[in-house]
């Protein structure tokens, strides 16, 4: 028998082409995630004419006092600076905005 007998190589076994199609998917998918999550600008409305309008009227029909009138500046104040958290985030006037806008929610942060 020959010692110096040829190996024939072993074929080299690698990704196919359905896990080079599912591995390139999640990498699209991951990447879109990304961007939308840490890059691509959000844009936020505030209604802030009626919730004026309603903190007045409140006032004025005595339901609240003047301490908590100038308390609900401040949970105003707050739900601005969260919303405003990430810099990609826009906050625009509700009479601005046509559509397509997410609405900020004061009153979940009382």
């Amino acid at each position: 028998m020959n010692d110096d007998k040829q190996q024939k190589p072993s074929p080299r076994s690698g990704p196919g082409y359905l896990e080079i199609i599912v591995i390139t998917l999640m990498i699209a998918a991951i990447a879109v995630f990304g961007y939308d999550r840490y890059i691509a600008q959000k844009i936020y409305t505030l209604d802030l004419k009626g919730y004026l309008r309603t903190q007045k009227a409140l006032l004025v029909a005595g339901e609240i006092n003047e301490e908590e009138w100038k308390a609900s500046f401040d949970v105003l104040e707050q739900s601005l600076n969260n919303a405003a958290a990430n810099p990609a985030h826009i906050i625009l006037l509700k009479d601005v905005v046509l559509r397509n806008g997410d609405e900020i929610n004061i009153e979940q942060y009382r």
